[in-house]
């Protein structure tokens, strides 16, 4: 499918507004993007996380509370609609900024279509440079 088509487009504004709630620290509006059964494994450690809301709450105790994270922002290289269109598939390069440590790495996305808008499955990271910040 198009990388123009209006699919595209649509996972690419999603994208944006889960990057810009993560930068906000807005856990409804992050959690807004995934289905309930949302599973995620972590950059650095791998971990496995199961569960939309799991995830946001990890995310608001953990990063949002460490005054020094200032963001992780997602940025699509490519994304491609299935045929049928049941998924899409986003892969890109992800950056995670504290005051004083960067990390970056790749990722991979599985986006659904739910009720006219699309949704994340599962997103999996892997860190390839950076320092990781303290804890």
């Amino acid at each position: 499918m198009s990388s123009a088509s209006p699919d595209v487009a649509a996972i690419r504004a999603a994208r944006a507004a889960n990057n810009a709630a993560i930068t906000a620290r807005d856990v409804s509006a992050m959690q807004a993007a995934y289905l309930p059964d949302y599973t995620v494994i972590t950059g650095s450690a791998g971990n496995v996380l199961r569960d939309g809301s799991q995830v946001a709450t990890r995310m608001a105790a953990g990063v949002f509370t460490d005054p020094a994270f200032i963001t992780y922002v997602r940025t699509p290289d490519e994304i491609i609609i299935a045929e049928p269109r049941l998924r899409a598939m986003e892969r890109g390069h992800w950056v995670g900024r504290w005051q004083h440590a960067t990390l970056t790495g790749q990722y991979l996305a599985v986006w659904v279509p739910v009720a006219g808008s699309w949704k994340l499955r599962s997103e999996s990271f892997v860190t390839l440079t950076g320092v990781e910040p303290a804890k």
